[in-house]
C-alpha cells in the first residue's frame, strides 16, 4: 500500500465534505468505516464495510455512494446498483437472480461489467435503494452477502464480495423526520433508528456495520447545494461550448423556488438548473448570439436572461 494511496485516503472526509453540503455529520461517520475498508482493517471474509443509509428521500443518501465510490474505485462500472422497487415479487427476482435453469440473472450480468482481464471482480460499491421495497427472499440473500461476504447465483456462480462495501439505503421513518422540526437531531435519530429496527429484519440490521441518519435540508443547505450545482453546470457548459458564463446570486432563490421540492429534495434541482440554462441557451445560440455573459434573474417574465459581460 504506497504513500500516495494512504495520503489519499487521509484527505476522503475532506473530499466527501466539498462535494455533498449539509451532511457533515453523516459523511464522519461514513468515512470511519470507509477509511478502515480502504487501508483493508475489516474482516477479511466480509465485504469491506456494510451501512444503512436513512432519511428523507433527496439529501444525499445515494449521491454520498457514488461520490466515496467514485473516489475510492477509479474506473467505470464500479458502482453496482440496484432498485428495490422493481424487485417485490417472484417474477422480478428471478429476473435479478436468474431463474435457475443455468441462464444468468440481471446481477450476474453487472457483475461481470466489474471484472478485470483476468476475470476477477475489481471491487467497488454494492447499493441497494430502497431496501425496505425488497422481496423477502432478496433479504435473506443480503444475510448471507453481510456474513460471509459471497453471494451463490441460481445459475450456481459464486460471487466473492469481500472488495465491496455494501450500502442499503431506506425511506423509512422519514415522514416522522420530517414533522419533527422542533427536536433535536439525536431524538430524531432515535425514533427513525426504531422504527428502522421494527420494520427490517433483526438479523438483517444487527449485520450492518453502520447506520446513517441524514439530516433534513434547511434553507440555507439548499442554497449552498444550488450553488454548487450551477457552478458545476456553467463550468460544463462554458468548457462544452468555449464560452464564459457567470451567475447572479439572485437567480439561486429563483432556482430554489422552480426546482426544490420538499418531497423529493434536492433532487429535482439538477434537471431543473439543467432545463433554465439550456432554454436561456437556446435562444442565444438561435440568434447567433455568442452566448457568454452574466446569467440575471428577469423577474417579469420568472426566467434566466444572459447579460453581456461589461454591460449594466
Amino acid at each position: 500500500m504506497d504513500s500516495n494511496y494512504i495520503e489519499k485516503i487521509a484527505h476522503l472526509e475532506e473530499h466527501l465534505t466539498s462535494q455533498i453540503i449539509g451532511q457533515d455529520k453523516a459523511i464522519k461517520k461514513a468515512c470511519s468505516v470507509l477509511q478502515r475498508g480502504a487501508l483493508k482493517l475489516s474482516h477479511p471474509d466480509r465485504p469491506l464495510g456494510s451501512f444503512l443509509f436513512v432519511g428523507p428521500t433527496g439529501v444525499g443518501k445515494t449521491e454520498l455512494t457514488k461520490c466515496f465510490t467514485k473516489y475510492l474505485f477509479p474506473g467505470e462500472h464500479r458502482l453496482i446498483r440496484f432498485d428495490m422497487s422493481e424487485y417485490q415479487n417472484k417474477e422480478q427476482l428471478e429476473v435479478l437472480l436468474g431463474d435457475g435453469t443455468n441462464a444468468q440473472g440481471q446481477m450476474g450480468r453487472l457483475f461481470d461489467l466489474n471484472r478485470d482481464g483476468q476475470g476477477n471482480l475489481r471491487g467497488g460499491t454494492i447499493l441497494f435503494d430502497e431496501i425496505e421495497k425488497a422481496h423477502p427472499d432478496l433479504l435473506l440473500i443480503l444475510l448471507q452477502v453481510l456474513e460471509d461476504g459471497r453471494l451463490t447465483l441460481r445459475d450456481g456462480t459464486t460471487l466473492n464480495l469481500r472488495d465491496f462495501f455494501v450500502v442499503l439505503t431506506s425511506n423509512i421513518g422519514a415522514s416522522e423526520a420530517m414533522e419533527m422540526r422542533k427536536s433535536t437531531p439525536e431524538t430524531i435519530e432515535r425514533v427513525v433508528f426504531s422504527l428502522v429496527r421494527e420494520k427490517l429484519r433483526r438479523e438483517l440490521v444487527g449485520r450492518i456495520t453502520e447506520m446513517i441518519m441524514f439530516e433534513r435540508l434547511e434553507y440555507d443547505v439548499q442554497v449552498k447545494i444550488a450553488r454548487l450545482m450551477m457552478e458545476r453546470e456553467v463550468e460544463r457548459l462554458s468548457g462544452q461550448l468555449g464560452m464564459t458564463i457567470t451567475f447572479d446570486e439572485d437567480v439561486l432563490e429563483f432556482i430554489l423556488i422552480e426546482g426544490f421540492d420538499s418531497r423529493f429534495g434536492a433532487r429535482p434541482l439538477r434537471r431543473c438548473i439543467e432545463r433554465l440554462i439550456g432554454n436561456m441557451l437556446i435562444k442565444k445560440i438561435m440568434k447567433i448570439k455568442p452566448p457568454s455573459g452574466t446569467l440575471m434573474m428577469d423577474e417579469q417574465k420568472g426566467a434566466l436572461h444572459l447579460r453581456a459581460h461589461g454591460v449594466r
